[in-house]
């Protein structure tokens, strides 16, 4: 009781006389997608504070992203109702009623419903990351209620709220250390939330009362920020402070996270998938020595030095470590699970400048486990449709752009929609010149020949128009094994994304109840289009054939997902190529030694051969007779470490195999 009576008067403090709703008024928070202002969220309160009702809305690249929440408490402050309804992103959505009685709570959570039995813990309902003002007071509450190391929820489930203490002030009267961080003459606390999405926000709040001043969070897997009016200015000193949160968390979860062999030792008895068009090799031997493939063979002639430990591998197949072209990959969450279904080399799309690097550097220098980052640099035109705070207007401005990141160590430049054609002949002549190479959407009055003729060497989300073997598809393979065009074509994220509801989700991607709460929340609440399941599975079958045509005439065709369900989406990816008539030995090239091609990494990666760095992938099964044998990994080899895989899905918060 009297941790409900501090709640009250928290609330109280936090809302003051605040009035009902009030048309026009200003915002409570600011929006920000990857740094670029997209829109702000207005929250009113009852002047008795017992009533909450939030209105969200952003535009996200020119689509209108509207959410409302409605929060009622009791006169002590404990919650008795919460309503969410509308889209948190472009292709999520929000619909949920959580009633509150004495002993139970009544949820329903888009069209499944359940009770749920309060028990002695403290319980608080919240949905998503939004609205923000109903993640504000699940703070208030915990703060009331003593800071309980959990909380129950609902809809998704349990939520952890830990005090992350200090940092900078970046120019305020800033003090590093301890439980209270001062900027300007107000003293703010640093949170880290766990369970309200899938990764660990970061929020920042009022010493004195508790209120929300910050929230880093993610929107469709990338990042997104709340900051109270009046505050933006700080965002950028929030964000660099939440990246090192991240990548601290990171570091520890890596340390927790048991290597099972590293430095040298032998894989035995294995069917070696070499990535090179030579035949599987059976009962072989692979030998790692300092990071790097000392000796690979058949098992009766390839020497084993005394004392090597070995990993008995008869009865699997090895092939190169697995590549995602097309990554968003924002959150340390990512890296655990990347490693865990085979993932050892990620090209990121476009994501947080400061912690793309941050968690690059991280891995490579053996600090935090996780796939190579390689990293391609986001830049569009300017104008609040803009995807990201990095934008360009002029030639200058985009050869600067170039410039900078090149200069943060990216190998590439993703060029996006709004990026005028003069601007894009000044970007990637720069980027040439500095051995950085270009991709990207095709921009707004623009054509795939054009962008390539313009000096492109890849194109994301790439599709061939008309049908295999036809004329048409003929000529445009042909210009673009020319140009020596790489094809990224996302095929997992369009099956993803676009099919019909007769299709289940588990039918795609097989084991999808093992996600993480709000993950597969998340993925729930797409909206299937309508439409029959055997003409949208032949219709994306004759879409592929397109892609094996490619491959056999010559073009790079590589794997990606567009972030997709982690884990799950990349081997989703090559097993739709081998649907569309690629063999599996093409369609794991898709995934190996042609990914290498294009970043130009291949004497280094991409095959099993001799001198080559130990990125390796133990399947049980051989998806030379089934591709579907990509899922089944049991362990892992990332720069000569090796990693029991379920050990790393546990690690990324996934259920059991």
């Amino acid at each position: 009781m009297r941790a409900a009576c501090v709640f009250a008067l928290v609330v109280g403090a936090a809302v003051g006389a605040t009035q009902a709703p009030v048309q026009n008024q200003p915002p409570t928070f600011r929006l920000f997608f990857l740094g670029h202002e997209i829109g702000r969220e207005t929250d009113t309160r009852s002047a008795d504070g017992r009533h909450l009702e939030a209105a969200f809305h952003f535009d996200d690249r020119g689509t209108a992203i509207d959410l409302t929440g409605a929060l009622d408490l009791n006169e002590i402050g404990a919650p008795l109702h919460l309503t969410v309804k509308g889209r948190n992103y472009r292709l999520f959505t929000s619909d949920s009623d959580v009633a509150i009685g004495t002993y139970r709570a009544h949820v329903r959570d888009l069209k499944t419903e359940r009770d749920i039995a309060l028990g002695d813990k403290p319980f608080f309902p919240i949905d998503n990351y939004a609205p923000i003002g109903v993640q504000e007071a699940l703070i208030h509450y915990w703060l009331a209620h003593g800071r309980p190391a959990e909380i129950n929820a609902a809809p998704s489930g349990p939520v952890r709220i830990v005090s992350r203490g200090g940092g900078g002030g970046g120019g305020g009267s800033g003090t590093s250390g301890g439980g209270v961080v001062q900027f300007k003459s107000l003293a703010y606390e640093r949170l880290a939330i766990d369970g309200v999405v899938w990764g660990t926000e970061t929020a920042w709040i009022d010493n004195v009362d508790g209120s929300l001043i910050a929230l880093t969070t993610w929107a469709g897997a990338l990042p997104f920020q709340a900051v109270r009016e009046g505050q933006q200015g700080w965002l950028p000193q929030f964000m660099a402070q939440a990246v090192g949160d991240r990548i601290d968390d990171l570091e520890r979860l890596t340390t927790a996270t048991a290597v099972t062999q590293r430095d040298a030792f032998a894989l035995v008895g294995a069917r070696v998938i070499a990535g090179t068009n030579a035949p599987a090799l059976e009962n072989a031997t692979v030998v790692v020595r300092d990071g790097r493939i000392s000796a690979v063979g058949p098992t009766a002639s390839t020497t084993v030095p005394r004392g090597m430990p070995i990993v008995d591998a008869r009865g699997k197949t090895v092939i190169p470590g697995l590549w995602d072209m097309h990554a968003h990959a924002s959150q340390v969450d990512w890296a655990p699970a990347y490693l865990a279904s085979g993932v050892t080399t990620i090209r990121d799309m476009g994501g947080e400048e400061g912690f793309l690097v941050a968690i690059r550097d991280a891995i490579r220098s053996g600090k935090a486990l996780g796939p190579r980052y390689l990293l391609a640099g986001l830049v569009d035109g300017p104008g609040p449709r803009a995807f990201g705070a990095v934008t360009a207007a002029t030639p200058d401005e985009g050869r600067a752009v170039v410039r900078r990141y090149h200069d943060e160590g990216f190998e590439q430049i993703k060029i996006y929609s709004l990026v005028a054609p003069d601007v894009v002949s000044a970007i990637v002549t720069e980027a040439h010149a500095l051995n950085m190479t270009v991709t990207g959407h095709v921009p707004n009055g623009m054509t795939a020949q054009s962008v390539v003729e313009a000096g492109f060497d890849s194109i994301a989300h790439m599709q061939l128009r008309g049908n295999s073997g036809s004329g048409a598809s003929k000529q445009q393979i042909a210009f673009f094994k020319a140009h020596h065009t790489v094809m990224d074509p996302t095929e997992s994220w369009n099956e993803l994304s676009g099919h019909p509801a007769s299709i289940p989700l588990g039918d795609l991607l097989p084991g999808v109840e093992r996600l993480p709460v709000p993950l597969a929340r998340m993925f729930a609440s797409m909206s299937w289009g309508a439409g029959d399941a055997d003409a949208y599975r032949a219709g994306l079958r004759a879409t592929v054939a397109l892609l094996k045509d490619a491959v056999e005439a010559g073009v790079l065709v590589v794997a990606g997902t567009d972030k997709g369900v982690p884990g799950f989406s990349l081997p989703r990816e090559i097993e739709l190529y081998v649907e569309g008539g690629m063999t599996p030995p093409q369609a794991i090239q898709t995934a190996t030694i042609m990914p290498a091609r294009a970043m130009k990494l291949d004497k280094e990666l991409g095959t099993i051969e001799v001198g080559k760095r130990a990125d390796l992938l133990v399947l049980d099964g051989n998806p030379l007779e089934r591709i579907s044998a990509i899922r089944s990994a049991r362990w892992v080899v990332s720069n000569g470490r090796l990693y029991d895989c379920d050990a790393l899905w546990r690690a990324a918060g996934f259920g059991a195999r």
